[in-house]
């Protein structure tokens, strides 16, 4: 690491991090809407650009591939007028304004709604901010829609705390349509129940295809926001501004997309889940759940009747795939017949599912799920009460002859676990390491 100091007399300092900046003297301001003053230090994450204007005088403490360059006083602020007009009439709209902000990755979507979050609490607004990013939260960890509640200024988002949220048990949308919309409807539901001025949505960056639009399309359809804000970069939603411009009781707005928004790496992008992952995990425990006090939901797994398979079934795998099954749980339903094997489970379904419809013909049943006990170790889980989610979990073990699951915890809220919802990823609490699955169980 190296460290700089510099002045600034009406200028601007824009800086793509990894940075520290720690103001010595003066007032400065930033492109979020964040006011700075001696003695205040903000971080400028890896991958991450800021823009700090005003007069006074800086240290920077640049990490590697940190770069930072000086505009003169007449280059001003790039804080487009459009986004401050924005501002200003959802502070004066009246009621509980909700504005939803579109956009494709890397147009500035998080930044606009940190901006509108500083100059609504200024004007002495309670905010709700619903976290949509699933993949690139901030308010909350990977893989849930969360809900924060700002009160006072902030430079990024990650400084409020998340009061409320809603397991998507995916670091993507897709797959898992409606999960996102009915987290980002319920957030918002609570963020009005708490009483705040005024909604802002910050959505993820999954603006192309047919499961793309249906997303977007979708969500505005179950929220009915007041505004929409479109981030337009190089035209990639224009479709998107097509299918909603229509809508009499939005306020559909284009705004300007700054200049100075950087791209991100891919591989920052992952390394910042990683971290988020394994900062939430830091404060975790163990806890074990009672299988027939709990429900288990998002999968086949759980929702049936245990049974002995006998001879029939075991004979029928046999003959169809050529495996001699260990099977260490069944369960039947209504529509399905639930597995879970010591091992060989994709030899069991075949390569492209080919044998699971001659068994499913066989057995008569309509569906035929077949799962290795491994396959469910690892695999994040989102714990709910009654009102909703409580925390997170990673699941350590299931005993089904115990009927006990044990899952490493970390919780957010107080209350009793009575719903354990079955995610897409498997994670280490410890490491924050991830990877998507396919769950078929």
């Amino acid at each position: 690491m190296s460290s700089e100091e510099l002045s600034l007399d009406g200028g601007s300092l824009v800086v793509d991090g990894p940075c520290r900046i720690e103001v010595l003297e003066g007032e400065l301001e930033t492109n979020k809407g964040a006011r700075l003053s001696a003695g205040d230090e903000i971080v400028v994450k890896k991958g991450e650009r800021l823009t700090v204007s005003g007069e006074g005088r800086v240290k920077l403490v640049l990490g590697k591939g940190a770069v930072y360059s000086v505009r003169e006083p007449e280059g001003g602020m790039e804080r487009p007028s459009d986004w401050e007009e924005l501002a200003e009439d959802l502070a004066e709209a009246g009621g509980t304004p909700v504005c939803m902000v579109i956009g494709p990755v890397d147009s500035g979507k998080t930044t606009l709604v940190t901006f509108l979050t500083n100059e609504l609490v200024e004007r002495g607004l309670r905010v709700g901010i619903v976290d949509a990013d699933v993949g690139q939260s901030d308010v909350g960890p990977p893989a849930v829609v969360s809900l924060g509640i700002a009160e006072e200024p902030v430079h990024d988002l990650g400084e409020i705390d998340m009061r409320w949220g809603y397991f998507v048990g995916s670091i993507t949308p897709s797959g898992h349509l409606l999960q996102t919309t009915v987290g980002v409807r319920r957030m918002v539901d609570e963020a009005k129940r708490e009483g705040v001025d005024a909604v802002l949505i910050d959505t993820s960056g999954m603006v192309h295809g047919g499961p793309a639009r249906a997303l977007k399309l979708h969500k505005v359809d179950a929220v009915r926001p007041s505004h929409v804000a479109i981030l337009n970069k190089d035209g990639q939603v224009s479709h998107i501004v097509k299918m909603l411009k229509a809508y009499r009781g939005i306020d559909l707005r284009e705004l300007t997309v700054p200049e100075a928004v950087r791209e991100t790496e891919t591989e920052d992008r992952r390394r910042f889940r990683v971290k988020m992952l394994r900062d939430f995990f830091e404060e975790r425990e163990e806890v074990s759940l009672d299988l027939d006090e709990i429900s288990v939901q998002r999968s086949f797994l759980g929702s049936g009747e245990p049974f002995e398979p006998g001879p029939e079934i075991v004979g029928v795998i046999k003959a169809v795939s050529g495996v001699d099954p260990e099977i260490i749980h069944a369960e039947r339903c209504p529509d399905a017949i639930v597995l879970v094997v010591k091992e060989n489970a994709g030899r069991i379904i075949g390569r492209g599912g080919r044998y699971v419809k001659e068994i499913k013909r066989v057995l008569r049943v309509r569906e035929f799920i077949v799962v290795n006990e491994e396959e469910l170790r690892n695999v994040l889980v989102g714990l709910c009460d009654d009102e909703g989610l409580v925390g997170l979990g990673v699941v350590e073990d299931i005993d089904f002859e115990g009927g006990e699951m044990k899952v490493t915890a970390r919780f957010i809220r107080e209350g009793d676990v009575r719903v354990v919802q079955m995610g897409s990823m498997k994670v280490d609490p410890e490491t924050g390491e991830h990877e998507q699955v396919r769950i078929t169980f």
